[in-house]
């Protein structure tokens, strides 16, 4: 009975123990439910608001993606236009609760930037709440590092890694490749990335004219950001399009080597492949240095190229005509060739050839060689050698202006040479309803005269001059002019004959003669050894010489003001025996062609002859 009892009794005492354990769980757990409980209610009753604004500070927003821009290139595929990484620093104002603090607080992390408050803010309120603005470009690693840690001072403002265009050979490529700016209001309407604050558009050359193709198409992403504007997660992405990469049939070395010869003068040189119509150098000088409009061009250098009085800003090789003065003078003779005068034919030359003209008091105008004795007696090819200006008056009178106007446009004088850029120029050829529709009065028998010697209305630019003379030289066969490169492989096709091969080979003989024979105008320029060039020089005027002038003596043009003298030209090509480039060269006021451009166009041909007789073009893929 005793064991019984004890056994009994401390059964009881082990369930009291049990009871009490779960009574105290049940308390602590209830007090745990109740301070949970509380909190709950402490959060959502009082700090609501609190809350509520930090969730919609987690937001998203939409953020345009700018493709990288098309790579233009050389003839041998190196870039000449291309993208380098850049580092910016953006704002988004309906991300920005106070822009004033914002851009305070910048300054402070950025103050070597000294961004001027003011301005910026008048800036950011011009572009749309949720667009971003760049408000610093090219930051350095460093500076870009010290933005990135000091984010949470700098509510609205975010790092962008961006890109900026690099122009590789700066001056020397400039008004090929051109440059790009930020887009002004005239495009906003056509330019889809408009939509991108500071986005940029090319201004000239090939930037400008195959911008479409270059700056590619916009892509788009939406974020979740936080608070302080840094990027949480992406939520979604519509991929752009980069821009297509452009080859040129541009060769630097050659490219350069021209630039080269133009130092300190005011002019242009163009190099083109007579057979493939590539051109394979388009000079200008002076130039500029692109890569300044990519960065931000300075209003003092923009003011310095603007005020510039040998305008550094044009392109001379296809935006500035000249009167194309001798160098027409093929053109000229082999017109008369198709009229049936005879290459064999001599005219006499006293140094002047006079005409009736009611206009002048005297009823006789006249019109002077440049050499004051004259050449005697000439045929056609000492008339082209030593340029006597009276054969080419009266060869004019019997062929008359329409048909020398025929000739030199069959040959592609007066109208464009690329149909590519829109800053090209087609100069004038005039002709009898030229000059009735643009002036509203008839032609002048002496207007033809001076037109043969490449005066009068004349205008014509050195790349127009090179194709002319590679037709000359190529066997008449029409050309189709290159810049940009194409696989000719594919496009092999009959070629079109401009003239007579017997007219043009008295023409090739002339142009030989005038710079490899004693008495030629540019004789002095000649190149000795297998490989010769041949051409024709030209001296422009840009005054009228009076007849008390030309009794005084006329003043040469290095004692006149440098917008007073001659311009200065030589047309030619090389080899002789087997021509495979054409050149021209002109030197704004420089004086006679045969003292200012040929020694130039010697300097070239020697440079062609030695490094570049047998070029081979790199054909790049995905251009």
């Amino acid at each position: 009975m005793l064991d019984r009892k004890r056994y009994i009794s401390k059964s009881e005492n082990t369930e009291t123990q049990i009871s009490r354990r779960t009574m105290m769980l049940s308390i602590g757990l209830s007090g745990v439910f109740a301070l949970i409980t509380s909190r709950l209610a402490y959060l959502q009753l009082y700090k609501h608001k609190d809350y509520k604004s930090l969730s919609d500070e987690n937001r998203i927003t939409h953020r345009l993606i700018q493709p990288s821009r098309g790579v233009i290139l050389n003839s041998e595929g190196k870039p000449i236009a291309k993208n380098i990484e850049s580092y910016h620093a953006s704002i988004v104002l309906e991300e920005v609760s106070d822009i004033n603090n914002a851009l305070s607080s910048l300054n402070e992390v950025l103050p070597e930037k000294k961004i001027d408050i003011n301005k910026t803010i008048l800036k950011i309120k011009k572009s749309k709440k949720f667009v971003p603005v760049q408000i610093i470009d090219n930051l350095n690693w460093e500076e870009f590092a010290r933005l990135n840690s000091n984010l949470y001072r700098l509510k609205g403002v975010f790092p962008s890694v961006g890109y900026k265009r690099f122009y590789p050979q700066k001056e020397s490529h400039a008004h090929i490749i051109g440059y790009i700016s930020d887009i002004t209001k005239d495009e906003y309407k056509e330019n889809p990335f408009s939509k991108l604050n500071n986005a940029k558009s090319g201004k000239i050359g090939i930037e400008k004219s195959l911008d479409d193709d270059l700056r590619g198409r916009l892509g788009s992403k939406s974020i979740e950001i936080n608070a302080y504007g840094r990027e949480i997660r992406e939520l979604k992405k519509i991929e752009g399009r980069e821009g297509k990469n452009i080859q040129l049939t541009i060769d630097s070395d050659v490219q350069n080597f021209c630039f080269n010869q133009l130092k300190g003068l005011s002019g242009s040189i163009s190099v083109i492949e007579v057979n493939s119509g590539d051109y394979i150098a388009l000079t200008s000088a002076p130039a500029f240095d692109p890569n300044k409009f990519s960065n931000g061009i300075s209003l003092n250098d923009w003011n310095e190229l603007l005020n510039n009085k040998y305008k550094p800003l044009i392109n001379k090789s296809i935006s500035s005509f000249y009167p194309p003065g001798s160098t027409i003078k093929p053109l000229v003779a082999l017109a008369a060739l198709e009229v049936g005068i005879s290459p064999n034919e001599t005219f006499s030359c006293n140094g002047k050839h006079e005409v009736e003209d009611s206009s002048v008091e005297t009823g006789i105008k006249t019109f002077h060689c440049w050499k004051k004795d004259g050449h005697k007696e000439v045929n056609m090819n000492e008339a082209i050698k030593a340029s006597c200006d009276v054969y080419f008056y009266q060869i004019a009178r019997r062929v008359g202006i329409d048909k020398i106007a025929e000739v030199c446009r069959r040959f592609g004088l007066g109208k464009d040479v690329f149909d590519l850029f829109y800053e090209e120029q087609p100069g004038i050829v005039p002709d009898k309803k030229w000059k009735q529709k643009t002036l509203g009065r008839g032609w002048l028998i002496g207007e033809t005269l001076v037109s043969a010697i490449g005066q009068s209305y004349f205008l014509s630019t050195s790349s127009q001059l090179s194709l002319a003379f590679a037709q000359i030289v190529n066997g008449g066969k029409l050309i189709s002019p290159n810049l940009i490169y194409r696989n000719k492989a594919r496009d092999i096709k009959i070629p079109t004959l401009l003239a007579a091969q017997s007219h043009l080979k008295i023409l090739r003989k002339a142009l030989d003669d005038a710079t490899n024979k004693p008495g030629g105008t540019s004789y002095r320029s000649r190149i000795l050894g297998k490989n010769k060039m041949a051409g024709k020089t030209g001296t422009s005027q840009v005054r009228a010489i009076s007849e008390q002038e030309r009794e005084e003596g006329i003043i040469k043009n290095q004692d006149l003001p440098w917008n007073k003298r001659d311009h200065g030209l030589y047309v030619g090509y090389g080899p002789v025996n087997n021509p495979k480039y054409a050149v021209s060269v002109i030197i704004e006021h420089g004086g006679s062609g045969s003292k200012a451009a040929a020694p130039i166009a010697s300097k070239v041909f020697k440079f062609l002859f030695r490094k570049k007789m047998n070029i081979q073009q790199v054909e790049i893929d995905n251009v």
